[in-house]
């Protein structure tokens, strides 16, 4: 490989980080239509390929604290959820955290990495757990798993 293709690579995955960054800057506070309990990276830009197009990105939500986000409390202490806008929770979620509908960043929203894997065509090789609500380092971790896996090459 060039040296031209190779800094265009290391570029291309340098922008790609920061557009990761950006993200997770977005994630950090909680201030979302959605509570995301996890961050996991998956795909060709984990997996170390030359030439990554994309970011692909898990989010594992909380669904008991992502629907008090929508609830109500009524005057007789009943409560009552705002169904239409918790039902637009997705939705908003991706539009909040991707710019102008950005085709470099892929979201999955999901409950469970489980779930997520359930609907999977073959088994995902490689998941990688970035970020959590009891382990916010996602920096950490990240260059963490990149520097093992360039040990192990």
């Amino acid at each position: 490989m060039s040296r031209a293709a190779s800094d265009f690579r290391f570029g291309r995955w340098l922008w790609l980080y920061k557009k990761l960054e950006r993200l997770m800057n977005e994630i950090e506070p909680q201030d979302l239509p959605m509570h995301i309990k996890e961050v996991y990276l998956f795909g060709s830009f984990i997996k170390g390929k030359s030439d990554p197009k994309d970011v692909d990105l898990l989010l594992i939500y909380d669904s008991e604290e992502t629907a008090r986000k929508y609830e109500t409390r009524e005057k007789d202490g009943g409560i009552h959820w705002r169904m239409w806008e918790l039902s637009k929770s997705p939705s908003r979620l991706r539009g909040r955290l991707k710019r102008n509908a950005e085709r470099t960043i892929d979201l999955t929203i999901c409950p469970s990495v489980e779930e997520f894997q359930r609907d999977l065509t073959r088994e995902l090789d490689l998941c990688l757990r970035i970020w959590s609500v009891d382990d916010r380092d996602w920096r950490s971790n990240l260059d963490n798993y990149l520097m093992k896996a360039k040990r192990e090459t």
